[in-house]
């Protein structure tokens, strides 16, 4: 039976995505989600967690979207908000990022967890921050201090049935994919444990709102029997849209895909065939 960890972003995001995330969780079709902990439902969703130890829930450690936990750095602006993923990402190779400064914050977010009983599976990150090299390693050397896995994003490039490549996708993709084996060879290096496939929707040549059977494939296209299948919830909810705030109608996008999926994992559970498992199992 192939082994499958189902991996759920965003916990804690709100706590209307929080409740959805547990339901598919009680269905059977979680095993495992990522909390942040700058967010509105960062607090639900440990509580959430504390009554169903057996979900699995790794550190969705957060450099873009809302307040550091660590105050304001080189990663923030003088009101310490996160610069945002593309800022971020120029800064880090201009030089003008403090290294630390990541390190502290994902020692402040981890710490927020464990203070607040959470046992931690495995460390990823919001919107695939910790790919950048320079971030991975200081994600990478943490976790290996913690005898914790950590998640790496190999993309995968699944053409539909005469469907056409997106090459926007296909370009962020090959830089993915370039970051991956970059990483991968490092985490090998430190002996660092680490999922060994991953994809989800997004990986799909042309994007076309989700079907169960998108799943299965999915998992039948798995390239290893440690594979992270990564999904997104989606309820609107006040909290939402005040923590976006101006950015809300530009992400409107990213959350019809993860309504949609919602709707379909939270129906019945269509992963009986395989066995779902979490980081601590690798």
């Amino acid at each position: 039976m192939k082994k499958l960890i189902v991996n759920a972003d965003d916990f804690g995001l709100t706590k209307e995505i929080s409740e959805e995330i547990l339901n598919i969780f009680l269905l059977g079709n979680i095993s495992s989600a990522s909390l942040m902990v700058n967010t509105p439902g960062t607090n639900h969703a440990i509580g959430l967690a504390k009554r169903y130890p057996k979900l699995g829930v790794g550190l969705h450690f957060n450099l873009t979207e809302g307040k550091a936990m660590s105050g304001i750095s080189s990663i923030t602006n003088l009101e310490g908000k996160f610069l945002g993923r593309l800022p971020l990402n120029l800064s880090l190779y201009s030089m003008a990022i403090n290294l630390s400064d990541i390190r502290l914050e994902l020692i402040s977010q981890y710490e927020y967890l464990i203070n607040s009983g959470i046992f931690i599976t495995h460390i990823d990150s919001h919107q695939h921050m910790h790919m950048n090299p320079k971030i991975f390693k200081i994600v990478a050397d943490f976790a290996k201090e913690l005898n914790i896995p950590v998640r790496i994003a190999f993309p995968q490039v699944i053409r539909r049935k005469k469907g056409s490549l997106n090459y926007n996708k296909r370009f962020k993709q090959f830089i993915l994919n370039y970051a991956a084996l970059e990483n991968m060879e490092y985490a090998n290096k430190i002996s660092v444990r680490f999922n060994k496939s991953f994809n989800s929707i997004f990986d799909f040549h042309p994007f076309q709102m989700p079907t169960e059977n998108d799943y299965f494939e999915l998992i039948e296209s798995s390239k290893s029997n440690f594979h992270e299948l990564m999904v997104h919830t989606f309820k609107e909810s006040k909290e939402l849209v005040e923590f976006y705030s101006d950015k809300y109608n530009k992400k409107m996008d990213f959350f019809n895909k993860s309504q949609a999926e919602m709707n379909i994992l939270s129906k019945k559970n269509i992963f009986k065939s395989y066995e779902l498992i979490t980081y601590r199992d690798l």
